[in-house]
């Protein structure tokens, strides 16, 4: 990705988020990790954003190597474990030998 100094921390302005976050953190028992909140939605919000033929194009460039299992995951979440086991029910499946599917059960 990027060289910037923008790879660890994304930034945006906070209105109305940051005072419910900080009200929240006032009245909540013990607080709230208001990063661990920020992550959490961005996660979410970032898989609402895909459909699904960037799920697909996600899913390719994972195989290919072009990005990490990390990032994949923060994409697909368990979608990943998914696609790859019905990637793998299809490659068994193209092994078979189906020369007995359509023929009867005496062989013609």
């Amino acid at each position: 990705m990027s060289g910037s100094s923008y790879d660890k921390t994304i930034q945006f302005r906070a209105g109305a988020e940051k005072e419910a976050a900080e009200l929240l953190d006032e009245i909540h028992i013990g607080g709230v990790n208001v990063s661990e909140l920020a992550r959490v939605g961005l996660v979410e919000m970032l898989r609402q954003s895909l459909d699904e033929q960037d799920r697909i194009a996600v899913y390719e460039r994972y195989s290919r190597g072009e990005i990490s299992e990390d990032v994949t995951r923060v994409l697909l979440g368990e979608k990943l474990d998914r696609m790859e086991e019905e990637k793998e029910s299809f490659e068994a499946a193209m092994e078979r030998d189906t020369s007995g599917f359509l023929t009867g059960s005496d062989g013609e």
